[in-house]
């Protein structure tokens, strides 16, 4: 009975009904959306959603589920336009402000991520779920006392929430409550103690206090419980390194490797530990493994050339001491260890200048260095530093996790369209121009193609096995196929001895030479149909056609030329079509794509003046004032195009990178959004390498660095 209402209540929440077939058609494939959600197929999930929303746009759900999907592929700004659509409809939902609110946190509008949670808890006083998230953002804010308070609430609800007695913990840490951050952590412990991260923070926090050995069983706890993550036991060799267990130490720090053999930081500290257990050469190995994984790594650096001076290598020493003294030119000891090393190689002159300026910035900075002595001593036995310390004085401190925080893995690589797909590498482009053809790749996932009638009708007559269509990505065709291609030709060419006023076969062979790379027959062929028919369909498509031959043989000139070309000439505008060859006696390559550029946009406007609504000719002018670096110009294009077919995902795509190029991130995201949501899945990598969210993301880096 208890399943039966279960049903029913999903029932509800779906607006299921019985009363159209059309009412069904929107549920099945929401819940189809929704099995994509929960396989984390999310570009396949938005499309599906796309579709119930053009049929129902009054409904609150898809649009949350969109928005789950958005997010999910990191496009935080689309996410954000959906819920609060979703809102629109449904204002009296919590659970919708509740995830506005986290979206908001996520790209840094702190503010009104907490003005959507009280919203939310008007609805639903109860809500632990946005006292929990509230309490997060509020340590984002520094706000411990409210986190505190949010924490608390959520505890009042559910005593059981091991997650808020850990966040608690932390947020009275910060507020130096070490006795109540102690407590709670212990409580979270209590009850759930099976949770590793629950252990690691409880050690972290008695490691701050200096209370070592509790630290140390903490972890140990923590490392019992998962014995495959590497920050475990980076943590564990630090603890047992300020308790004098080196050994111990030694062998976590080894642990570390073997799980992640790419850890710098690993490798920088067992270097450390070797040099102070003697074993020279072994640290050497090590800190060379460091600088071959970050070269830019200069305290290691510095390491490996007092290492070198050690055991007489003084020409390299020498090699990495001048790098040193170019990053901290007034750094000492880096002159001193230079000093010692031209010793070694009998070059006193240059050891002595070296002694000398040495001499003088220590004299420079003896009384700063005495008052900075003064203040900043450490409450713990041995000194460590911290992850990104860059303080050359540090050089030689084992380097500590930044709050003992679990380091960041490397994203996998993904082979399709599923899950995370903004973490794929994927080259940041414009979608290229659009052109007719009959081989197409597709650069979109999960949408109609685009199509004209004229098109329809031309396919209708089946002059060609394959129909032709709107296409930005022509397939490339091997070597047997093209020999397919040129006897189709040749058979075409037969066929017009017989029909020689048949524009359909004409217009075929045109294309047919552009897919096998015979550009100047196919211009001849569009030159030929563009006399017997200047206007009406046959003119537009030639026309249209013709501009993309001369765009794609720009393109190839381009890959053979480009290294070659002079740089003075690649600044020069694009010039009127009063140049001619004779004008030029060096760069007539970069001339004459100059001139094609005149014509490819002369076509595009004869296109334009057959008909002004052809989208695609829009479009195709947008990319050339982007060449042209009229970004402005491009933007105007882009928009007529979009305003003739607002599921242009292209356009939204194009227009969106022109604008983060000119620095307007927001509307830029915003187009990149709609463009991933109408299937050109690259937008989702873009939004997150380039979007607006990464704009805060380095603004909160920044704040603290300055911290």
């Amino acid at each position: 009975m208890r399943k039966f209402f279960c049903y029913l209540y999903i029932l509800f929440l779906l607006g299921i009904g019985t009363n159209t077939k059309a009412q069904i058609d929107t549920d099945r494939v929401l819940i189809i959306g929704r099995n994509a959600l929960y396989y984390e197929d999310y570009v396949l999930a938005i499309s599906y959603f796309n579709k119930v929303i053009r049929v129902k746009p009054y409904l609150a759900e898809p649009y949350y589920f969109r928005a789950y999907a958005k997010y999910s592929l990191d496009d935080l700004k689309g996410a954000e336009n959906d819920m609060t659509k979703a809102i629109d409809i449904s204002p009296f939902h919590a659970g919708f402000y509740r995830f506005r609110a986290d979206i908001r946190n996520r790209f840094g509008d702190y503010d009104d991520a907490i003005d959507d949670y009280a919203k939310g808890l008007e609805i639903s006083p109860q809500d632990e779920g946005i006292f929990f998230n509230r309490g997060l953002v509020y340590m984002n804010l520094k706000e411990y006392e409210k986190s505190v308070e949010d924490f608390t609430s959520v505890l009042k609800i559910d005593n059981a929430q091991y997650g808020a007695y850990i966040n608690r913990a932390i947020a009275k840490l910060n507020l130096k409550d070490t006795i109540g951050a102690v407590t709670d952590m212990d409580e979270a412990i209590e009850v759930n103690p099976l949770v590793a991260d629950a252990y690691r923070f409880s050690s972290s926090i008695y490691y701050e206090i200096n209370q070592f050995d509790k630290a140390l069983a903490r972890i140990d706890e923590a490392i019992n419980l998962d014995q495959h993550e590497a920050s475990y036991y980076m943590m564990r060799g630090v603890i047992r390194y300020q308790t004098d267990d080196l050994m111990g130490t030694m062998g976590d720090f080894d642990k570390v490797i073997e799980l992640q053999p790419q850890n710098t930081m690993a490798y920088a500290n067992r270097g450390i530990l070797r040099v102070e257990v003697g074993d020279v050469n072994n640290a050497i190995d090590d800190f060379s493994r460091v600088l071959a994984l970050n070269p830019n790594d200069l305290l290691t650096l510095f390491n490996r050339s007092l290492l070198y001076i050690r055991v007489g290598q003084y020409r390299d020493a020498i090699s990495d001491l001048n790098l040193i003294i170019e990053h901290y030119p007034d750094y000492p000891n880096a002159y001193m260890a230079r000093s010692q090393a031209h010793n070694g190689l009998n070059n006193t002159a240059a050891a002595g200048k070296d002694y000398n300026m040495a001499y003088k910035l220590e004299q420079d900075g003896r009384k700063k260095a005495a008052q900075a002595a003064k203040s900043g001593s450490s409450s713990k036995p041995k000194k460590t530093r911290s992850e990104k310390d860059e303080d050359i004085n540090n050089h030689d401190k084992i380097a500590v996790l930044d709050d003992f925080g679990v380091e960041e893995t490397e994203v996998e690589e993904i082979d399709n369209l599923r899950g995370k797909i903004q973490n794929r590498n994927i080259i940041i482009d414009l979608e290229t121009v659009y052109g007719l053809t009959f081989f197409s790749v597709d650069s979109l996932v999960n949408r109609t193609r685009y199509f004209k009638p004229t098109v329809t009708q031309f396919n209708q007559r089946k002059k060609f096995g394959r129909p032709l269509v709107f296409s930005n990505r022509e397939a490339e065709n091997d070597g047997e196929k093209a020999l397919e291609y040129f006897t189709t030709i040749k058979e075409i060419s037969e066929d017009l001895k017989q029909e020689p006023t048949s524009v359909d076969l004409r217009y075929t062979r045109a294309i047919l030479y552009g897919v096998v790379l015979n550009y100047s027959s196919a211009i001849n062929e569009y030159d030929d149909l563009i006399k017997s028919n200047p206007k009406g369909n046959v003119g537009l498509f030639s026309y249209f056609n013709r501009a993309y031959i001369r765009y794609k043989m720009v393109e190839m000139m381009q890959t053979f030329t480009e290294e070659e070309l002079p740089a003075n000439l690649l600044a020069k505008p694009l010039s009127s079509s009063t140049t001619t060859k004779k004008d030029t006696k060096k760069g007539d390559g970069v001339i004459q794509q100059m001139l094609d550029y005149d014509l490819i946009e002369r076509d595009l406007r004869k296109v334009l003046e057959i008909d002004p609504k052809f989208e695609f000719a829009y479009y195709n002018l947008g990319i050339l004032q982007c060449i042209r670096k009229d970004y402005e110009g491009a933007i105007e294009y882009f928009n007529k195009a979009i305003e003739l077919n607002p599921f242009f995902a292209e356009a939204y795509f194009n227009r969106g990178l022109t604008q983060i190029y000119l620095k307007e991130d927001e509307k830029g995201t915003l187009d990149l959004s709609k463009a991933g949501e109408l299937g050109l899945y690259k937008a989702y990598n873009v939004i997150k390498r380039y979007g607006m969210q990464r704009i805060a993301e380095q603004e909160e880096k920044e704040e603290e660095k300055e911290e």
